[in-house]
């Protein structure tokens, strides 16, 4: 079941969806996010999103962000981060 993530993805909500992130990863569970409510990105959690995208990677893990927002496509696409939004 994924993750819903927040609508807003800003600083305050970076130190909360890293620990998350991490826990899921510590599991050994793979990383599914439901990005269809957010409506704003900051480039902390964007940050955040690909540290976690790597360490899912390096764990032999799934990455995917479902659904994607046109905030937060718009917002990966303009840090030059398109491999955010491809499977992983």
């Amino acid at each position: 079941m994924p993750i819903i993530l927040p609508a807003s993805l800003d600083t305050l909500a970076a130190g909360t969806l890293r620990t998350n992130l991490k826990n899921t990863i510590d599991r050994g569970e793979s990383v599914l996010l439901n990005g269809g409510d957010v409506e704003q990105v900051g480039q902390a959690c964007l940050q955040v999103l690909v540290s976690a995208q790597q360490a899912a990677k390096e764990a032999k893990l799934v990455f995917r962000i479902e659904d994607p927002s046109d905030a937060l496509t718009g917002m990966a696409q303009l840090a030059g981060l398109d491999l955010l939004l491809q499977p992983a």
